[in-house]
Formats: C-alpha cells, structure tokens, sequence
C-alpha cells in the first residue's frame, strides 16, 4: 500500500502517517488500531503495535479453559463430536493441536502428542505420512505456501523457524506442473490405506471476529470424504471401533 492509500484506509493524513513513520509523532491507540485493520494486523500483533507506541493491549489473551472461553470451547467440542465418522482437529498458530476427535485420532494416532517441530517432520519429511499420501508431492508444497502465508501476516519467529524447517524438507521435491489439471479444485490428501485409496477434501473454520488472542487464532480442520467410496470407508471404520 502507498502511504496515500494507508492514509485513507486509516482515517488519517499522509502528513500525519509521515510523521508517525519518522517518530516526529505518537499515534494513540485509536489510531494504532485503525493502522493494524487497514494492513490485516492479526490480534496478537496488534496488541505488540501498541506496545511498540506505549500503549496498553487492547485485546484480552485467555486461556481456553478460562471460564470466559466456555462458549468457545462449546463450539469446538461439538464440531468434532458431530463431525464424526470423518476426521477433524482443533489447531493454532505453529502447528500445535490441541484436540481430535475419534476418526482423527485412529487415522493420525499420537498426533496431540507431537511437538511442532515433529509435526512438521511428519508432514514434510520422508516417512509413515509420506507413504500414505498419494499426492504427496502436491500436499507438500501446498502446506508450504499456507504457511508463508501465515508467518507473512505474523511477526513470529516460532512461527518462521518452522517455515524454514518445512522449506528444507520441500527443496528436495520438486514443485507440482502448473499446467497438470487437478483432480479436485483443492488440495487435499489421498490416502493410501491398505487396498483403499481414500479421496479427501477439507475445510477449515475460523473465529473471524474474534476480539481475544487464543480465539483469534484457533481453526479446526475438517475432512470429509470426496467420493463415495471414501465415505464407505470412514463409516465402515467408526462402526468397527464402536463395536470394540
């Protein structure tokens, strides 16, 4: 954005936005967070931008086992539990999970346990995930430029390290040919799974007006199946384990 458009978008002059840059001027918090929605600042960077202009936060950061987050956790527990027989996660920022439901569990066992470093490892390293992925190749790389994606709106080095860890994992593959035509029009995993091959598609949901830190950044991550014949497999596996 042009300092001009900034301006505008923010409600302030070009001469004002000049002077804060140069540190001639102090915005006030009003101003800071006009800045941060004009550039799509998420909520843990906005409050890091007050503080850089001597401000106090001005959005709370919670626990989700705090009392104020129970309808939050409402949400989500009743997500993964509705969602079965197919797989879906709770996540946040860098790789971290924080819950499954049963499918998710039995398709990807041990996963909450796994650091996300080790996450990383299992999704674009060689190893158990790589031979269940058929499209692999076409995953990797999608899942890289997710996250560049995410560590280009957020200023965390966490977050950046494990980029660079998925990068040197993915320099080895090569990119997927931009003229192939795809089999679905996103990408998502199919699995290989004993005789079954197992087509997949996936949506994510987000607290998009979140005014809280640990709100803003969770998702959850459900999979469905892309076909019939991957629905019959789902179901067939949940009636086996609910006769365990």
């Amino acid at each position: 954005m042009s300092q001009l458009e900034l301006a505008t978008e923010a409600g302030t002059t070009p001469r004002h936005l000049s002077f804060i840059e140069t540190g001639r001027s102090r915005p006030g918090a009003n101003l800071v967070i006009r800045l941060a929605s004009a550039l799509d600042v998420p909520i843990r960077e906005r409050n890091a931008l007050l503080a850089a202009a001597g401000l106090p936060p001005a959005y709370p950061s919670l626990a989700l086992d705090d009392e104020a987050m129970k309808p939050v956790r409402s949400v989500l527990d009743r997500l993964l539990r509705t969602h079965e027989p197919y797989p879906a996660w709770v996540g946040t920022r860098g790789f971290r999970f924080l819950a499954a439901n049963e499918t998710a569990e039995a398709l990807f066992p041990g996963l909450m346990a796994l650091t996300p470093e080790a996450i990383v490892d299992l999704w674009f390293g060689p190893g158990p995930f790589r031979d269940l992925v058929e499209n692999w190749q076409d995953v990797v790389w999608a899942g890289v430029a997710s996250l560049r994606r995410e560590v280009a709106r957020a200023n965390d080095d966490a977050l950046a390290q494990l980029l660079r860890r998925a990068e040197g994992h993915a320099k080895t593959i090569p990119p997927p040919d931009p003229k192939a035509r795809p089999e679905l029009p996103v990408v998502c995993p199919r699995l290989i799974v004993g005789d079954r091959r197992v087509r997949t598609i996936s949506t994510v949901v987000r607290f998009d007006t979140a005014i809280e830190v640990t709100a803003s950044e969770l998702r959850v991550e459900l999979m469905f199946p892309a076909d019939d014949e991957s629905d019959a497999f789902f179901r067939e596996r949940r009636a086996v384990a609910a006769d365990r």
